[in-house]
């Protein structure tokens, strides 16, 4: 029965698509900080992404976060993220926010002297945003992430532009 119903609960949203099916992607620059075991530094990184809002309050998008080099006590710190998100969303006339929350796919390169390892791993993360509207499809927008896992945790701040199409 649950099955049934979320396949019907599919159906209805994917319906519904055809009303406001609204594609974007977007780009920003990124101040990525971390701060793990006296491993502290920052850094300025590109991020892109795709995005799909069936609905006008839901969306899920795919992204790509670069979190730059970190070096501290002669140790560097190298990581990036692949990520699906879920977006609630609202809109108050020219300006929006949202929640952001999914699951990141996060690659760690660890370096010291004589010591060098790679993690790879699956995480949840999420944020929140702020979006405002700069011409018909053209959005301003800015946002916090959260990243973390086992090893490290990163903060993202970002400042990018978001096209619709």
């Amino acid at each position: 029965m649950k099955t049934i119903l979320g396949l019907l609960f599919t159906v209805l949203v994917l319906a519904s698509a055809g009303a406001r099916a609204d594609f974007y992607i977007g780009a920003g620059a990124y101040g990525t900080s971390v701060d793990e075991d006296g491993f502290e530094d920052s850094d300025v990184a590109p991020a892109v992404f795709l995005g799909w809002r069936p609905i006008e309050l839901v969306g899920v998008e795919l992204g790509y976060y670069d979190f730059g080099k970190f070096e501290s006590q002669g140790s560097s710190l190298d990581a990036n993220a692949v990520t699906l998100a879920g977006l609630l969303s609202m809109e108050l006339g020219p300006v929006g926010v949202y929640a952001k929350a999914g699951v990141s796919n996060t690659s760690y390169k660890f370096s010291e002297v004589g010591n060098n390892f790679k993690d790879d791993s699956t995480d949840p993360f999420g944020g929140v945003g702020l979006t405002v509207d700069l011409i018909d499809k053209l959005y301003l927008y800015g946002e916090y992430l959260h990243f973390a896992n086992d090893d490290a945790a990163v903060d993202v701040y970002g400042l990018g532009l978001r096209y619709s199409f």
